[in-house]
């Protein structure tokens, strides 16, 4: 059930919804969205329902890493760790500090909805989330739910959702890293809990650059092609503060603060081309080859937690600002500022029981420091640069016997684009409490970014949302005795996407963004882990057929079959860790094919005295020459060493 109302009756609603949120959250003090309330439980999620449930229990196909995984994997980036897991892709355009793009189920790149501790971080104008500005060092865990989830969380939230949780020290904790790598890579990182069990402040603080590599091969048959042969390093500098304060037994205020600054080279020369004003003459093609970037997020809430009620009163803003330069160009800078405002109440009736009411509203805001068309002979700007969100949704679970019923609707107020409403509904079934069985049914759907709707001179004000509708079959075995620890999820899932954005020429022979595509989507995932001896072993494959629903062609950069096997290994002061993957052949621009590869890293760690630890890895060991977007090579074999100090 999703609806697309008229522009013009849009707007009162808009202010009359804002309202009705301002003046609940004025007469409330206590409130509660539990996207901060992380318990020690590596078992308890949050993000799947917004409110905590035990990740066996849950009736959509969800994954948590853990901390130690994390360490385990001692990567860069955060695309290599969201790698590893099942009907997840990731397309990176050069190595570590440079484009990346996420596809989850086959659906596209901008279709996931990310946050940190409950914040969006994505950018209103490109609809993506810039990964390379995220530490791994500064991340305790990742949840990821798959499949819409917009009737909990609005917007973007067509192929899932990814949060990311910023790590936590006891006071008197913490820990010093250094570590040196292939390509010239250096980093740092200091984390330190302060305060006391009434009152905490963790703050981390990270460092890294390195020299990288020339990722872009050139295609001797393109006259238009790159002709920009360097290295493209990248350096990156972030700062978290997370922190509690324990007012009472049942209030407490929270922060979750970060800040990330820094740089990225790219390719971006083409050779010399005719001008627009005299095609006898060659002018040269030059265009930015580097950005500088700076995000940061602050969320200040209240929470309460009573017999029978569990809220939170959430405060938060937000940057993701890109700006571009190099070749001689001007600097071009482009800003998101998001300010986001929510309460959410969770009441419990009896244990079996709960239902969740929510308010949200944001504000975006985007602004740029150049000409966006420069074309014309005055200054250009978006036709829009500002607009509210403001959403309502109710979701409740109940238990009767084995029996495990879920169901949420939200309403979405778009100003500018009219309403939507979603909704999920789930049915489980406890076979015993080994095995669960459930059937999901939900929409979501993803508003327009303001690039899409007012660029100067392209932009569409008249497009919709994108839409999604989804079912799925969901199987989860949990098996455990003194020797073995194991489970089991496999999901089979069909989804239909309407309204897909994509640029086509108008009656005028000019190309606008439009609402003209459609895709198929559908696929089985399984995710296998074992635990016995001192090993842990995870297993995660998916075969998804992702094609346009009007051409039957494949979806661009999404393989069919992708499996990531990992493994650990403890042995008396020595951890060792290895993963292999495996990507099927892919389609990029002009069908050009990407051939299938293997990946094999290696990873071992030393744990020298109770404080101190030397860890090191090997990528690519073998050494393979591959690519998952088109002309843009990954890195050969390379490694990475580090020592870290705990205390």
């Amino acid at each position: 059930m999703q609806t697309n109302n008229t522009n013009n009756t849009n707007n009162t609603n808009t202010s009359v919804l804002n309202k009705a949120i301002i003046a609940i959250a004025i007469g409330l003090t206590l409130s509660s969205q539990q996207s901060l309330a992380v318990t020690a439980d590596e078992n308890i999620l949050i993000t799947a329902n917004r409110s905590q449930q035990q990740q066996f229990l849950s009736l959509s196909s969800a994954y948590i890493i853990t901390s130690d995984e994390i360490k385990a994997m001692q990567v860069a980036n955060v695309t290599d760790i969201l790698n590893t897991i099942a009907g997840i892709n990731v397309v990176n355009q050069g190595g570590s500090g440079q484009s990346s793009s996420v596809f989850m189920r086959g659906t596209n790149s901008n279709h996931t909805l990310v946050l940190i501790d409950g914040v969006r971080v994505s950018s209103a104008t490109l609809g993506s989330t810039n990964f390379s500005a995220i530490s791994p060092s500064q991340i305790s865990r990742i949840e990821v739910v798959k499949g819409p989830r917009a009737a909990l969380w609005g917007s973007d939230a067509i192929g899932g959702v990814i949060q990311i949780f910023t790590k936590q020290h006891a006071a008197g904790e913490g820990s010093v890293s250094i570590g040196i790598g292939s390509n010239g890579f250096v980093e740092g990182d200091v984390a330190i809990g302060l305060g006391n069990e009434q009152h905490s402040l963790t703050i981390s603080v990270s460092s890294e650059s390195s020299d990288g590599f020339n990722a872009y091969h050139s295609d001797p048959l393109n006259d238009y092609d790159i002709n920009e042969d360097d290295d493209d390093g990248y350096d990156r500098f972030s700062i978290s503060a997370v922190g509690k304060s324990e007012i009472s037994n049942t209030l407490s205020l929270h922060l979750a603060s970060r800040f990330e600054s820094g740089n990225s080279e790219f390719d971006a020369s083409y050779p010399d081309q005719p001008c627009w004003n005299d095609p006898a003459t060659a002018c040269p093609a030059y265009y930015a080859n580097e950005q500088d970037h700076e995000n940061y997020s602050v969320k200040l809430s209240s929470q309460y937690q009573g017999d029978n009620i569990f809220s939170e009163l959430a405060i938060a803003t937000s940057q993701d600002q890109g700006e571009s330069f190099g070749n001689d160009t001007q600097k071009s800078r482009i800003t998101t500022e998001r300010d986001q405002v929510s309460f959410i109440n969770q009441y419990s009736f009896t244990a079996q029981s709960s239902v969740n009411l929510g308010l949200e509203y944001y504000n975006e805001t985007v602004s740029t420091n150049s000409d966006l068309d420069p074309w014309t002979a005055d200054i250009q700007s978006w036709a829009e640069d500002e607009r509210d969100v403001s959403a309502v949704f109710l979701q409740g679970r109940h238990q009767l016997g084995q029996l495990l019923l879920e169901a949420a609707v939200r309403y979405d107020d778009i100003e500018n684009l009219g309403s939507e409403t979603t909704y999920n509904a789930s049915i489980g079934y406890q076979l015993n409490d080994d095995w669960l069985v459930s059937l999901n049914r939900g929409t979501g759907f993803k508003a327009p970014t303001f690039n899409d709707l007012y660029w100067p001179g392209s932009g569409n004000p008249d497009l919709k949302p994108e839409e999604i509708t989804n079912t799925e079959l969901l199987v989860r075995h949990h098996f455990a005795d003194n020797t073995l620890d194991s489970q089991i999820e496999v999901t089979i899932f069909d989804s239909e996407i309407t309204n897909l954005i994509a640029w086509a020429p108008n009656e005028f022979g000019l190309w606008f963004p439009a609402n003209i595509n459609a895709a198929d989507i559908r696929g089985v995932e399984a995710t296998i882990t074992a635990d016995f001896n001192r090993i842990h072993n995870t297993l995660a494959v998916a075969y998804v057929e992702a094609e346009d629903a009007n051409t039957g062609k494949q979806l661009l950069r999404r393989p069919e079959l992708a499996a990531t096997y990992t493994i650990d290994y403890h042995w008396q002061d020595f951890s060792f860790s290895g993963m292999v993957a495996y990507r099927e052949e892919s389609i990029d621009s002009g069908d050009a094919k990407l051939d299938s590869y293997v990946l094999v890293d290696l990873g071992v760690s030393y744990q020298a005295t109770a404080n101190l630890s030397v860890n090191a890895k090997v990528n690519n060991l073998l050494d393979e020459e591959y690519e998952t977007a088109l002309n843009y090579l990954a890195d050969g074999t390379n490694y990475k060493a580090s020592v870290t100090y705990s205390f």
